[in-house]
């Protein structure tokens, strides 16, 4: 159900891109142009036939060009989601699912470690939240890790894995915190 919902915001978003790059006042320009152009050229040659059909060909010629040298339009991806309060509102699960990924994932994530990301994917199946959830409570335990130093691995790896460790049992004291209140 949430994924037919994501890619309907993504298509909207598609559909709803508008082109920022001026190419309307451009169009209407040139247009504006080779009409004077056809009046000159008609009165000057005394053949509307002609001016007609120069105009014509002349205005292919500058669709074309304008068709060829415009830039692709350009989605904001952090707004894609927007009406559902943004990526970081999607549950903790949909950190590794291809379609969040589309919907502008990347973006609201750019900002965290590598070392966190990692953790936080080990983590998104069993976390009840959001994304933006799952992050904050990564980097809580990360906090608690390096204040703490629990265990007796002090290298990178175990420090991850501690931090793990920690996240992971936050996370099943929550579930069954939840689960206690709606029984």
């Amino acid at each position: 159900m949430l994924d037919s919902v994501i890619q309907k915001y993504i298509d909207e978003a598609r559909r709803d891109a508008c082109d920022t790059t001026g190419n309307t006042g451009t169009l209407t320009g040139g247009g504006l142009v080779l009409v004077a152009f056809g009046i000159v050229l008609s009165i000057g040659t005394g053949n509307p036939i002609l001016a007609i059909f120069v105009m014509i060909v002349l205005a292919l010629a500058g669709l074309a060009w304008t068709g060829v040298k415009a830039p692709p339009l350009k989605l904001d991806p952090l707004q894609i989601l927007a009406p559902m309060g943004g990526a970081g509102n999607l549950p903790a699960g949909y950190l590794v699912h291809p379609l969040a990924w589309k919907a502008g994932l990347p973006e609201y994530v750019k900002g965290v470690p590598e070392r966190r990301m990692r953790m936080a994917v080990e983590l998104c199946r069993k976390h009840p939240g959001a994304v933006t959830d799952l992050l904050r409570l990564v980097e809580r335990s990360e906090r608690w890790v390096a204040d703490v130093k629990p265990g007796k691995d002090f290298s990178p790896e175990g420090r991850e894995a501690e931090v793990v460790r920690f996240a992971a049992h936050l996370i099943d004291e929550q579930v069954r915190k939840v689960a206690r209140a709606a029984a």
